[in-house]
């Protein structure tokens, strides 16, 4: 590393001193000439086999009705394709943006409708454990309502049977009702 440094700074001096002689030294341009110069042609060169005719030459400069476009009608075609590539493209992007603006849009409100049924679901799963709960309760309630109507009746029927007993004790005939012949 402190060689690379020593040959760098040997390097930097040198170019330092030698520039400024350099440019005081000559006064004519330097011409760098790697190329052999070009034999002259002493000959002649032959003429053309073919001489053009008028016909010809007319025929370069006026319009031509073969169906084949020349350069100029052809330059046109690609410039008209061109501008209509570009009005596509130009829709298309603008569509492109369209769209992605409302997909974007569509995920936000993804995100938030997401939001919104895990939030109901909750609550569902609340409410519906809530009802098997009052469910529950209002079997157990009706089960002892019949339960006690069972009680009462029984309850009832022996305050009958004391007051029949205590009614033949006082001497009262009593009659038996109904009820208690198809019972016995």
């Amino acid at each position: 590393m402190q060689q690379h440094a020593k040959v760098l700074m040997i390097c930097l001096i040198a170019a330092g001193v030698f520039v400024p002689a350099g440019c005081d030294y000559t006064d004519e341009p330097i011409v760098f000439d790697t190329m052999p110069a070009r034999p002259i042609q002493t000959t002649v060169p032959p003429q053309a086999a073919v001489q053009p005719t008028d016909a010809a030459v007319g025929k370069r400069f006026s319009n031509s009705d073969s169906g084949t476009p020349d350069a100029v009608q052809s330059a046109v075609m690609w410039s008209d394709k061109y501008d209509e590539m570009a009005r596509k493209y130009k829709a298309l992007t603008e569509e492109n943006m369209t769209l992605t603006k409302e997909n974007n849009d569509l995920k936000k409100q993804i995100f938030t409708l997401d939001a919104d049924l895990k939030r109901t679901r909750t609550e569902l799963d609340d409410a519906n454990a809530f009802l098997q709960e009052m469910h529950q309760e209002l079997k157990q309630w009706k089960g002892d309502v019949l339960g006690f109507r069972d009680e009462i009746r029984l309850a009832q029927g022996a305050q009958l049977q004391a007051l029949t007993q205590v009614l033949k004790l006082l001497g009262a005939e009593t009659t038996q009702p109904m009820a208690m012949q198809t019972a016995k």
